[in-house]
This record gives C-alpha cells, sequence and structure tokens, in this order.
C-alpha cells in the first residue's frame, strides 16, 4: 500500500501531473481508459498539480526568506535585523565645517601690548537652529556658537581675533571668527496629545512626515491645551525632569539604542531639590537662566599664541553614569517612516524609588514594582512635543565656499547701556555676521540598499556593549563625547589581571606631556564603569614620552639653493615624525623616511641618517630601550641642563625604531633636534 501514494519528492508542476497519472494508469485503469484532455479527470490532475505546485512555491520561498544569505524581500530582511538586535540605518546628512565671523568695536581699554581691546559685550551668540544655504540645500547650525567663549561645546578652542587696521596703522575693529558644524537638515516639531486611549505598554507614535533623519528630544508637558510649543533649548537640557519658566513640570525622554539601557551619560549638574532640577533664575536685568543646566569646565590643554601669550587649549566637563526610566527606541518601518517606541512601566504607580538607595537596589526596586527598567510611559492629559530632523541625502554634499547665505539668523547680543551709541553699534555687529564653509560637506548619503542591509546584519557586532577585550575598551574610549576629554594619545594593555591605560595629553606648545587632567581620567573611569567586566579593574597611568633627534649627511647638487633644501629636508623629518600621524605603541620604519629624503629635489645622495635620545634637561628622562652606540660621544652630542644625547643603533633593531603600547617618539624642538649635514658634489 506504501506505493499508492504520491512522491514526497515532488517539487514542480510536471512532477505532480506526471506522478498523478502514473499512479491513475496502475491503480485505476478503468478511470485512466475514459479519461482524455476534455474529461473531468484531466481538469482535477492539471488542479492538483498546481495546487502541489504553488504550495511548494511558499514553502520554498518562506523558508529562503529566513536565511540573510538567500532572502531577497525588504520586508523579510527588516524582520532579520530587527531579530538580530540591529538597528537599520536610515539616509545620512552631509555635515560641513562652517566658518562665522562678525565686527565687534572698540572699548577704552588697551591690553598689554598698548592697543585697544574690542568690546565683548558686543559679541553676539549664534543660536542653534540658525540656517544657512547655498541656493539649493539648508545647513542647520547644531550648536551654540557664543563669540564670547575661547571655546566650543565640546570644550576645544575655536576662536579666531583679528584686528582691522585703518591707513595709519590704528586699530579701527577686530573680526571674530569661530568654527562650528552644521548639517544639511532642519529641526521640526511634532504635537501630539496624550490621552487614556493612546497610552499603553511600549506604545508606538508614528513621525507623520518624510525624510525624517532622526529624533532629537522629546518633551512632555502637562496639560492638553497648551498654544505655544517650548523653547529649542528646553529640548536640550540635561535633565529628565525640570521646570520651565512658567514654572510647569516638564519632563524630556532621552533616546536609546535598547530599551533595556538603564544609564546614560551626562554633565554633573548642580541645584536641584528633592532630585528635580530647579529650573530657572532671574539675574538682576530680569534675564532667566538655568540655575542648574551648569557644569564645571576645567582646562585640559594651553596653547601658546603668535604674541607668546598662554591661552587655554582645550577644557572638559565632569560628567556621571545617570539612571535613565524617560527613555524611548526609535525604528523605520519598511516604507522608511519613523516610529517611536516607549517602554511599559507606569510612572509613580506605587511611589518613587528612594534616590538614596543602592544602584543594584534600585535596579531590583524598579523591576519588581513599577518595572521601569525598560522606561516608563508618558502621563495622560499631557502634551508631547517631538524635535525631529528632516533632510539628507547624497544631493546633500556641497563644495567648499559655497555656503555663504544666512537664511535663517537667531541670535542675542548683550550690548553695552552705558554707551551711547549701543543702538548703532548692535545694528552694525548684526549685519557684520557672515557665513562661510572653508572646506567641502561630508558624509552626505542615501538610504542603503538591500544588499547593503544584508551586509550590516552579517557583520554586526554581537559583543552587545562590553568591554571583553583590548580592541572592545579602545572602541568604547573612543565613543566618549568630546565635551567629556580625551587624551591626546592612550594604549591599553592587560597588565597582571588589570586593564591599563596609558596617556599622553599636549602641552600648551602642542608638544606630548605625561600630566593628564585628573577630570579627564576621572571622566575615563565613570564611563568604562558601565561597560567593562565585573572583574576588570582598570587603573589609568601616565605613558612615556621618548624624545629623539635626527641627523641627516646628504649631497645637495650645487645647482640648488643649499639653504633652501636644508629646509625642505627639516620639514620632511618633523612631518613624517608628526605626532598626529602616529599612535602610542606605532613603530617608526626609518627605511621609508630616508627614500622620501632621497626623492627630493637637489638631493644627490643621502649619505646617512643618525637617530638619537635625548634624555634629561628640558626633555624627558626616559631611555629607549633599543641598543644605543657610543653612548655621550657621538657627533651630535647636546648638553644642556644635563641633557645627554645617546645614537641609537639602527642597524641592530633593521631601521626601525620600535615602541611599547605606553610609550612614544616625539621631535620636541624642530629646529634644534634636526640637523643637515650638506655636501656640495662637484
Amino acid at each position: 500500500m506504501a506505493e499508492n501514494r504520491i512522491s514526497y519528492i515532488n517539487r514542480n508542476y510536471d512532477d505532480y501531473r506526471k506522478s498523478i497519472i502514473d499512479l491513475t494508469r496502475k491503480y485505476y485503469p478503468d478511470v485512466f481508459a475514459n479519461m482524455n484532455d476534455a474529461s473531468i479527470g484531466a481538469w482535477l490532475i492539471e488542479v492538483l498539480s498546481d495546487i502541489g505546485d504553488n504550495l511548494n512555491y511558499h514553502i520554498d520561498k518562506t523558508f529562503q526568506e529566513t536565511s540573510i544569505d538567500s532572502a531577497s524581500e525588504p520586508s523579510s530582511i527588516r524582520d532579520i535585523a530587527r531579530t538580530n538586535g540591529y538597528k537599520i540605518p536610515y539616509k545620512k546628512a552631509a555635515l560641513v565645517e562652517v566658518e562665522i565671523s562678525c565686527v565687534l568695536p572698540l572699548k577704552n581699554e588697551y591690553s598689554a601690548a598698548g592697543d585697544l581691546m574690542a568690546d565683548e559685550k558686543y559679541a553676539p551668540t549664534i543660536r542653534r537652529g540658525t540656517q544657512f544655504t547655498n541656493g539649493m540645500n539648508t545647513f542647520e547650525l547644531l550648536t551654540d556658537v557664543d563669540f564670547t567663549e575661547q571655546f566650543n561645546e565640546d570644550g576645544f578652542t575655536d576662536r579666531q581675533r583679528i584686528p582691522n587696521r585703518n591707513s595709519n596703522g590704528s586699530i579701527i575693529s577686530y573680526t571674530y571668527k569661530k568654527l562650528a558644524v552644521a548639517s544639511a537638515s532642519e529641526t521640526k516639531v511634532m504635537k501630539y496629545i496624550l490621552n487614556n486611549s493612546n497610552i499603553k505598554p511600549f506604545m508606538e507614535v508614528m513621525v507623520n512626515d518624510e525624510n525624517v533623519l532622526g529624533v532629537e528630544s522629546i518633551l512632555i508637558k502637562q496639560g492638553t491645551n497648551l498654544n505655544t510649543n517650548p523653547q529649542l533649548y528646553e529640548y536640550y537640557v540635561d535633565d529628565e525632569q525640570f521646570f520651565d519658566t512658567n514654572a510647569r513640570p516638564v519632563q524630556r525622554y532621552f533616546e536609546v539604542d535598547s530599551l533595556i539601557d538603564q544609564y546614560r551619560f551626562g554633565y554633573e549638574t548642580e541645584k536641584k531639590e528633592n532630585g528635580v532640577a530647579i529650573g530657572f533664575e532671574e539675574d538682576s536685568n530680569g534675564v532667566k537662566h538655568w540655575n542648574f543646566y551648569n557644569p564645571t569646565w576645567e582646562i585640559a590643554e594651553y596653547a601658546e599664541l603668535e604674541d607668546g601669550t598662554t591661552v587655554p587649549l582645550k577644557r572638559c566637563v565632569r560628567g556621571e553614569w545617570k539612571r535613565l526610566k524617560n527613555k524611548f527606541t526609535t525604528e523605520y518601518t519598511d516604507d522608511w517612516h519613523l516610529k517611536i517606541i516607549f517602554g511599559a512601566g507606569i510612572r509613580n504607580q506605587y511611589g518613587d524609588i528612594p534616590e538614596n538607595a543602592q544602584d543594584f537596589t534600585k535596579y531590583q526596586m524598579s523591576r519588581m514594582s513599577t518595572n521601569d527598567y525598560m522606561g516608563v510611559l508618558p502621563d495622560t492629559e499631557c502634551t508631547m512635543y517631538v524635535l525631529y530632523r528632516v533632510g539628507g541625502g547624497e544631493i546633500s554634499n556641497v563644495a567648499a565656499n559655497s555656503i555663504t547665505s544666512i537664511s535663517s539668523l537667531l541670535f542675542n547680543i548683550q550690548g553695552n547701556c552705558d554707551d551711547v551709541d549701543n543702538d548703532f553699534k548692535l545694528r552694525d555687529v548684526q549685519d557684520s555676521i557672515t557665513v562661510n564653509n572653508p572646506t567641502p560637506s561630508y558624509g552626505g548619503k542615501d538610504e542603503p540598499s538591500t544588499e547593503e542591509i544584508k551586509y550590516m546584519i552579517k557583520y554586526n557586532n554581537g559583543s552587545q556593549n562590553r568591554c571583553v577585550t583590548i580592541n572592545d575598551y579602545i572602541a568604547r574610549l573612543n565613543d566618549i563625547p568630546a565635551k567629556y576629554g580625551l587624551p591626546f594619545r592612550y594604549g591599553i594593555v592587560e597588565e597582571n589581571n588589570k586593564i591599563v591605560i596609558y596617556c599622553l595629553g599636549l602641552n600648551y606648545l602642542g608638544q606630548l606631556t605625561d600630566e593628564l587632567c585628573e577630570p579627564v581620567a576621572e571622566n575615563m573611569k565613570q564611563y568604562l564603569s558601565k561597560y567593562k567586566m565585573i572583574n576588570d579593574f582598570v587603573e589609568i597611568k601616565s605613558g612615556k614620552i621618548m624624545n629623539i633627534a635626527f641627523e641627516a649627511s646628504v649631497y645637495i647638487d650645487k645647482t640648488y639653493d643649499k639653504a633652501e633644501v636644508t629646509k625642505r629636508i627639516i620639514d620632511l623629518i618633523y612631518d613624517y615624525m608628526d605626532i598626529r600621524r602616529h599612535q602610542m605603541g606605532e613603530d617608526i620604519y626609518i627605511g621609508d623616511l630616508e627614500k622620501e629624503i632621497s626623492k627630493l629635489d637637489g638631493v644627490t645622495n643621502l649619505i646617512g641618517l643618525s637617530c638619537f635620545n635625548r634624555v634629561g634637561g628640558e626633555y624627558s628622562d626616559e631611555v629607549t630601550t633599543q641598543p644605543l652606540v657610543r653612548v655621550n660621544e657621538c657627533s651630535y652630542t647636546y648638553d644642556e641642563e644635563n641633557d645627554v644625547t645617546d645614537e641609537i643603533d639602527l642597524e641592530a633593531s633593521d631601521y626601525t625604531l620600535f615602541t611599547e603600547v605606553n610609550s612614544m617618539y616625539e621631535i620636541k624642538y624642530k629646529n634644534r633636534d634636526i640637523t643637515v649635514v650638506v655636501k656640495t658634489r662637484k
């Protein structure tokens, strides 16, 4: 009886039809004898074969769409991405560096050099949201640009001050310039009324717009009849709860990669009452200020200006991990519309968790009582404001010097009320504000194709953002926001079951220093504390600086100017050894340097290149571990304030300067530590 069946290996219409005909001929000969193309039997065979063929097609297709290698439907590929915890990106907006400038009047005060100084009371603050254009694309400023500050919001110095002189050489005004980043996009606000009908666990809200690049921030305000949108700066308050200028309580929601994220890294904030930021204070002029949004900035590095004065080069703020309940995540639908997803917890359902409880206790309480470890839902009878960004794409890339117009200027200037010409100067400063992009834009990209998404899913790192290997620590350190500081160079190694991070910074001359700013080190420890393994101990130490010098002996063609060729050789050696081109622990190949010197015009032959280790005095006390020759007897020996120079045996190290992960080579003084011995070929 087992033969009285259709074969299981049949896959298509012809196989089914043949099998049914063969079965009918063998077991039902009378039926088969009366069967022709127009008979009911032939019709049934055709129908059954077609059904079998269709069923097998859909089974094969369904199985095919479950594998990332064979899937072809965009919806199937997106489902695979969601299953693997990968968020598919949308199109990217081009970013461009813009230079904003303004002209400031003088005040009746003189600098140490005897020049009249600029009246910085007229220095404007260009607000984020200001828009520039090249005639086709709109670029929006991403941060405030405060011309009274030497620094930008990330703590880097970015202000130029240029005196403007009349025909007699007297200073008549100053041009101030600052750099900032603008995005080829613009922000919009979506208003959404919250009531009992739409508040539910894992509530989803669609952003009703096209080309949405992402959500910047979400604010929840009490009341459903609010007529005005929040001010732009309210969306960027670094706190989950605060009060606005009308003393109305506000909840801010932060975006996370996953709703199970428990903490975010933010400023150390001040002036709170019962764990809630107070809001605003009024100064003597009636101007309201955020009294809690006041991070403490500390100088991390210095620089020396052309006039010899020392100015701060970089500063940082102290950061801390903050427990996060007001959170949301986003996801793109199959047709590239953005969806906002909230958590499932209900705020204050069982009262607030005590602020002085231990972190683990808070976590356990949140799981057992309010279930807010995946976030809390917004309150009912409130208004939600979603600040989102639209734009982007490859079309947003523009050439250098093409963005010259300001289409929407948001700014404020304090001015000087004691100045009789205050109104005229305010107008002149406003009229003097200009913009330009000295470099082309970068990064504009359309949404990924189906094949690109498949490769993104394949090679998505499943480490769950944990620091397990040394490379994990390196990747995580690179994610620290710039405003919290990061050493100029760092190397990571495992020593005695400890993760040791060796750091080097820059001094005011732009040279390496082993002195690390304490807030920077503390921020690094704080940031890594949420990612490192529980049994990892992180220690931060100063790295080692190996100061070196070079002596090149060359033949120079007599038709070339010796001084010019010598200068080019010194410049080449210094650029090759530039600390900005190398990392800690990176080996230096002297053979490549010799090839580059030999290629210079005017150099007919490189006789030899010697390298020396400079120790003591104005130099580092660190001695290289490489073999040395003719200690303290080489022709280049330089002794000043107990400085010792030893020649490195390059032949013994195959013309390679080897370094360890905790050290880095540096030429400290360009004109002192590079010499060229010139011989002229006759």
